[in-house]
């Protein structure tokens, strides 16, 4: 099984994947404030600076409240249990992973091109890339069938 993130890896993962519209990151500045304003109407005593999302994002502060990872949480737009050890988190961050994959624009090619196949065929597409992957890391001829 897989190491499980940090917290800081997680924030750092949604920054760089949950993108603005030209697809840079938000800045820190800009998700503090969204995350302070989000806070301040459900709990007004919260706050939320810059500097507690750079300290949040380096792993120096790694204890934050329910309310600051829902904030957080709700500015990214993902599940709040992404930021803890289970199952349902792993597959938020594949999720994201895949949303990374899908900016390469021959990855994106491929996979449009796969949507006018048969499922007969895109098996066959799929049988040929484990193939090419095995033999990229060194284990020809022994792809195995994913499941």
């Amino acid at each position: 099984m897989a190491e499980a993130s940090t917290l800081a890896e997680i924030i750092d993962k949604l920054f760089k994947t949950v993108t603005r519209s030209n697809g840079s990151e938000h800045s820190m500045e800009h998700v503090a404030k969204w995350c302070a304003a989000w806070l301040k109407e459900r709990h007004p005593t919260k706050t939320f600076s810059k500097e507690y999302m750079r300290q949040l994002r380096a792993g120096i502060a790694d204890n934050p409240t329910k309310g600051h990872l829902e904030a957080i949480a709700a500015f990214f737009e993902v599940d709040p249990a992404i930021f803890f050890d289970s199952e349902k988190s792993r597959q938020i961050q594949a999720d994201l992973d895949l949303v990374v994959a899908l900016r390469d624009a021959d990855v994106h090619s491929v996979a449009l091109r796969a949507l006018s196949l048969t499922p007969a065929h895109r098996e066959q597409v799929l049988e040929l890339m484990r193939t090419l992957q095995a033999n990229q890391s060194g284990g020809e001829g022994r792809a195995a069938k994913a499941e």
